[in-house]
């Protein structure tokens, strides 16, 4: 009999159509190379102030209203705090704004930073038209250690003018987890020289110093930071920054093949250089370089995570229906009873409380001091989110080995190993609190144990596990027990078939999933 294999199942086609087209001068494969603007902090607090004058506001989302928005990417050598004031000039008046930035702020990483203002449009005589702000500044306030290195990119202040935001259509879209996708829902300038809109840095401000005089010329000891890559998006056309030296912890754009690494696909993983013309030496040796392209590891979606969020999942996510919503959530949930079921184990949750008559999750929490292990920020236990450290979707069970993490940076690691995500310090503290040895914490790979087991188990896996009432159900013209197939297929990578394991033990293929 001819060898056959167990098809990946098919995604369900699109529902609709979003309306929107992508971009005729871009197509998602070409970059900017850049240099980052640093500026090393001599005071423990640090005033940036950012200055943009007559500014026209639009009305957006059918509220009456406009947004003034800050915002860009910044790299800091040791801990910092933000916050900002706003002020803004309308007529006669003058307004204020403060806010604390309160996302963590990770060291040695590009963070995004920014907030939003809504401002009242107001119709002078009648006459409906968009109000002039004479000026907005920023003063975004720095706490950290003096001698602080701090590195600024794609910083710009502004009103949000987005043609597609007028009218009601993406109001909803963008109140949803909206501080996740700062600034680059605000389709400001992200290619800006910071000089453009900085008028000063230096010393904290006295109260009463507003900036008003838009003769001053600023003077600041700016210099040349890290290279960065600014990569074009084919919906919009800007050029925003990916973190090409750490692609995991992505800033405006999602990854391409972050389960099947290297990418190999062209478009998404080489960009062509615009400006390359203007790179030193210093430039090309800094990045990987191939027939004039720069090269990412995973790969990058060739739409910015904006466009991604307005005008893909804002309009498709409406024809879906509330299983299709539960469909990860349920794949997941069946790889953790699987594995939990090979290992002839239950649900941590229930071992813990009937050995202890206590909470894991509190148990958990407070082995983390109740903070965050990755930035160390305190969490209400009822928003703690329990990390598996080592990752389910490659067999590892939610254990007592778990990890505390806030829920920014629970989504960030995901699925990642802690090698791929933590700092070595990191990793030796996680080892400490976590009993894990450094060697598990920096391996890489499926857990072979659970493996073993699922191939010595196999018959039972397709004839009892995937039969399982819940894994037979089709969505959407999906059989489940596909779905889950082909995620083990994915961690799995060639190791082994399990279809034709099955296949020379009973001589026939399994009926639980779909043959090919």
């Amino acid at each position: 009999m001819k060898q056959q294999d167990l098809r990946t199942y098919q995604r369900r086609g699109v529902t609709r159509e979003s309306g929107f087209h992508t971009c005729e001068e871009t197509t998602g494969g070409e970059c900017l190379v850049k240099r980052a603007q640093a500026y090393r902090t001599q005071y423990s607090t640090t005033s940036f102030v950012f200055r943009a004058n007559n500014i026209e506001l639009v009305e957006l989302f059918d509220s009456g209203n406009g947004l003034l928005a800050f915002g860009g990417y910044i790299n800091t050598n040791k801990p910092i705090r933000i916050s900002f004031k706003l002020t803004y000039h309308i007529g006669k008046h003058h307004f204020e704004h403060q806010k604390e930035f309160s996302e963590p702020i990770d060291i040695n990483e590009w963070t995004n930073i920014g907030f939003h203002k809504e401002v009242k449009i107001e119709y002078e005589l009648g006459i409906e038209s968009p109000t002039t702000v004479y000026f907005a500044i920023v003063e975004m306030i720095v706490s950290c250690e003096p001698g602080t290195v701090l590195e600024f990119i794609s910083f710009d202040v502004g009103a949000v003018t987005k043609p597609e935001f007028i009218g009601d259509a993406l109001r909803i879209s963008f109140n949803q987890k909206t501080t996740m996708h700062i600034p680059y829902l605000y389709y400001l300038d992200g290619e800006k020289p910071l000089e453009a809109t900085l008028l000063y840095a230096g010393k904290e401000l006295k109260p009463g110093i507003p900036f008003y005089d838009k003769n001053i010329s600023p003077n600041i000891p700016l210099k040349q930071g890290r290279i960065v890559v600014l990569k074009s998006c084919n919906r919009c056309g800007r050029f925003l920054p990916i973190n090409i030296s750490n692609e995991l912890n992505t800033l405006s754009y999602s990854l391409h093949c972050k389960k099947r690494a290297p990418c190999v696909h062209s478009t998404f993983r080489a960009y062509t250089i615009q400006n390359a013309s203007e790179l030193s030496d210093d430039d090309k040796n800094e990045l990987k370089i191939e027939n004039g392209k720069v090269v990412s590891y995973y790969g990058h979606q060739l739409e910015c995570k904006a466009c991604k969020k307005f005008f893909v999942n804002a309009p498709l996510n409406p024809q879906r229906n509330p299983q299709q919503f539960k469909e990860d959530g349920l794949r997941r949930r069946a790889i953790e009873v699987l594995v939990n079921n090979l290992l002839e184990r239950n649900l941590v949750h229930f071992e813990y409380e009937s050995r202890t008559k206590k909470e894991f999750s509190e148990y958990i929490w407070r082995k983390f001091d109740c903070k965050c292990f990755k930035c160390g920020k305190k969490i209400p236990l009822d928003e703690m989110h329990l990390d598996h450290t080592m990752p389910l979707a490659y067999l590892y069970r939610l254990d007592e080995t778990a990890t505390c993490l806030c829920g920014t940076h629970n989504s960030q690691k995901s699925d990642h190993f802690p090698v791929e995500y933590y700092t070595r310090d990191e990793l030796v503290k996680l080892s400490k609190i976590t009993g894990l040895s450094m060697d598990m914490l920096t391996y890489h790979g499926i857990n072979q144990t659970v493996l073993d087991l699922l191939v010595d188990n196999i018959i039972w896996f397709y004839d009892n596990f995937l039969m399982g009432t819940d894994y037979q159900k089709v969505r959407d013209g999906i059989l489940t027990a596909d779905k889950i197939n082909d995620s083990l297929k994915r961690v799995i990578k060639g190791k082994v078939d399990l279809a034709e394991e099955y296949r020379q033990r009973t001589g026939k293929y399994p009926s639980s999933v779909t043959i090919v």
